[in-house]
């Protein structure tokens, strides 16, 4: 009786989890049945809550920047454009929309290109995650220590392919950790930009409500944070202009 019992929790809790993992897919597959039906705010705000919950796949933020392009919400469009372009940085149709997206935005200023170098550490630092490659500097790390242990303990013992074997670990740990500090700075350095959502915003010489505007920002503009306060970023265009927003009119990235 007690193991009978025991296996009816067992497929409960299975049958449990299964219908959670399933939800989320549920949920696309019904934001992708409104978008179709051209319902796009609707769709939009599905693709919005997964993404809020911490599902960050590529796809779903191309899809809900679509949905929200659609709806003519061009700053949450282009907000997340720029998230899949984060998670996959050579997505040509992500790429591709955002160059779309960034036609509607008034006084658009175009981003530096990357050169071929940056493309180049871009896709390997695809290769693993930021804790990926920490872990592989960690284990190489300890190999290359393995190594030179071996040596010191047995002078009258040292084949080539034990010192070779520890200058490869040693190489690949320096490889490892360089990486994943590159990744760690580019993970931890994503909300330091933003996209401005108001339809018009107007930045301020100082951060202070009674300070004169010194120009506007419209709606999809991205912008670079480089300081706030409680209520005001300081921001920095891409032409080198530089002012107080109030965060509220920001959405970071």
């Amino acid at each position: 009786m007690k193991t009978i019992l025991t296996a009816i929790c067992f497929l409960f809790l299975a049958c449990q989890s299964m219908m959670a993992a399933s939800e989320p897919q549920q949920q696309f597959e019904k934001a992708n049945s409104l978008f179709r039906q051209k319902q796009y705010s609707e769709a939009a705000a599905i693709y919005q809550q997964l993404i809020s919950e911490g599902y960050h796949q590529p796809e779903l933020f191309l899809n809900a920047g679509n949905a929200w392009y659609k709806a003519n919400r061009t700053g949450m469009a282009i907000y997340n454009y720029e998230k899949a372009l984060f998670e996959d940085p050579f997505s040509k149709q992500a790429a591709h929309n955002l160059s779309i997206a960034n036609q509607r935005v008034e006084g658009y200023v175009n981003d530096l290109p990357l050169l071929f170098f940056q493309q180049w550490w871009l896709q390997v630092l695809q290769l693993h995650t930021p804790n990926g490659w920490a872990t592989g500097a960690v284990i190489f790390f300890w190999l290359s220590i393995a190594g030179i242990i071996a040596i010191l303990l047995a002078p009258a013992f040292r084949p080539a392919v034990l010192r070779w074997a520890t200058g490869v670990a040693a190489f690949f740990f320096l490889c490892y950790l360089s990486l994943s500090i590159s990744a760690f700075y580019r993970s931890s350095h994503t909300n330091s930009s933003g996209i401005v959502l108001n339809a018009a915003a107007k930045v301020k010489s100082a951060p202070d409500q009674e300070s004169r505007d010194i120009f506007e920002l419209h709606e999809g503009v991205k912008v670079q944070v480089t300081d706030s306060t409680q209520e005001y970023c300081k921001i920095l265009l891409p032409d080198g202009k530089t002012g107080w927003l109030a965060c509220a009119e920001i959405k970071r990235l």
